[in-house]
């Protein structure tokens, strides 16, 4: 095992934003000048929602242990919309993996894919993931900033994991898609055992958060300051503001994105759990604040997952089962063959059709081979992001396969 090196330390890191505002990495410690609340509840030691979950598959054989996928980590001023500090994530990198080891890992992946589309996290890039083994040598896959939460998913694409079809950026999407952090360790393509093992984990993951989604709920709704912490809202993304600096874009800049540009922060907007519309921040102590035209040409806002209905929602069987075929289509390779089990889930791959067998009643899915409306595959000619070390490097240059 790797010696345990966290990073150099640098002064800020990321973009600027909220009037001049940086991420600022020390030894031991990061500050990050913004709510930490959301990361705290996912990744925090003390966290209400950690304590809980742990709870619920303390006495359950089979999932036992399905969170330790997550790290727990100190933090102060959680709460606080100006910010406060974390510990640094300290990982050693994945060695070389035996058989038995690349299936746990194929496991933790498809439990992460579940868990963070449940919470309606994304964002979820490879360069917000890191990877490796903790001082108890546990696995651990888990965003550095979690800053959405709470969307309202049908399909784990949107949290950035897997590649979305958008024709526009599908290109990006497929460079850019979190799971590929784990491809130098699982093989391109993956092992087909090791893909059906990652689906049932998908699969039993989602029914675990389900059955107990009520007293996650009643969790949350007890977690002071939650209803004032902000939740960030992507108008666009980053490299559409640099672009904007030189040139126009498209859709044309609101003129809250504008001030913000002219100001040399990338744009920072907002939405606060149980209230309309979409915010931003308008003087440096970050006390003020205005929202963005309920009406006309301007963003609007898909409802968030409602904590008084108990995070319960149709679209969590479209994430169950339409879900279950985008994890299987963005791995899929024409290699893949035959039929293959894991737990309670049966997976058959022919020429032109997925079947999916879930269950003691053998319940059947059947979706076209082709997925490519729904997903893109994970599996690129270049290497980059694929790395073995624990985070991604700040510079990542395209290398042929």
């Amino acid at each position: 095992m790797s010696k345990k090196q966290p990073p150099v330390a640098r002064a800020h890191a990321g973009d600027s934003h909220n009037f001049g505002r940086h991420v600022t990495i020390g030894e031991t410690l990061v500050h990050k000048p913004r709510t930490l609340l959301w990361e705290w509840l996912m990744l925090g030691e003390g966290s209400p929602l950690r304590a809980h979950l742990r709870g619920l598959v303390a006495d359950d054989p089979a999932e036992h242990g399905a969170f330790e996928l997550l790290p727990e980590l100190r933090f102060s001023s959680p709460t606080a919309r100006e910010g406060g500090t974390v510990e640094r994530l300290v990982l050693s990198p994945l060695p070389q993996l035996s058989v038995g080891q690349r299936r746990e890992l194929a496991i933790v992946v498809g439990r992460a894919v579940a868990m963070w589309s449940w919470f309606g996290l994304s964002d979820l890039h490879w360069e917000n993931l890191a990877l490796g083994l903790d001082a108890n040598g546990r696995m651990v896959f888990a965003p550095l900033d979690v800053e959405i939460v709470f969307d309202d998913l049908a399909l784990p694409t949107a949290t950035k994991l897997l590649p979305e079809a958008d024709p526009e950026y599908a290109a990006m999407n497929r460079h850019a898609c979190g799971v590929r952090r784990v491809l130098p360790f699982l093989g391109k393509p993956v092992d087909v055992a090791d893909l059906v093992a990652m689906a049932d984990a998908y699969r039993r993951m989602l029914v675990l958060l389900d059955r107990h989604a009520a007293s996650i709920a009643e969790v949350l709704t007890n977690v002071a300051g939650l209803r004032e912490a902000p939740i960030r809202v992507l108008l666009r993304g980053t490299g559409d503001y640099v672009q904007a600096r030189s040139r126009k874009v498209w859709p044309p800049l609101l003129a809250e994105e504008a001030k913000q540009l002219a100001r040399g922060d990338i744009p920072y907007f907002f939405r606060l759990y149980g209230r309309a519309g979409i915010h931003y921040f308008v003087e440096p102590t970050l006390e003020r604040v205005e929202r963005l035209p309920m009406k006309g040409d301007v963003p609007q806002l898909e409802p968030l997952l409602r904590l008084s209905q108990g995070l319960r929602s149709p679209s969590r069987t479209s994430l169950r089962e339409e879900g279950l075929f985008a994890l299987l289509g963005a791995f899929d390779d024409p290699s893949f063959s035959g039929t293959h089990a894991h737990g309670d889930l049966e997976v058959t791959f022919t020429s032109r059709r997925i079947t999916l067998r879930i269950g003691p009643k053998h319940d059947e899915l059947v979706a076209r081979r082709d997925l490519s409306a729904f997903v893109g595959r994970v599996y690129l000619p270049c290497r980059c992001g694929e790395v073995g070390s624990v985070l991604v490097p700040a510079v990542t240059v395209c290398k042929p396969a």
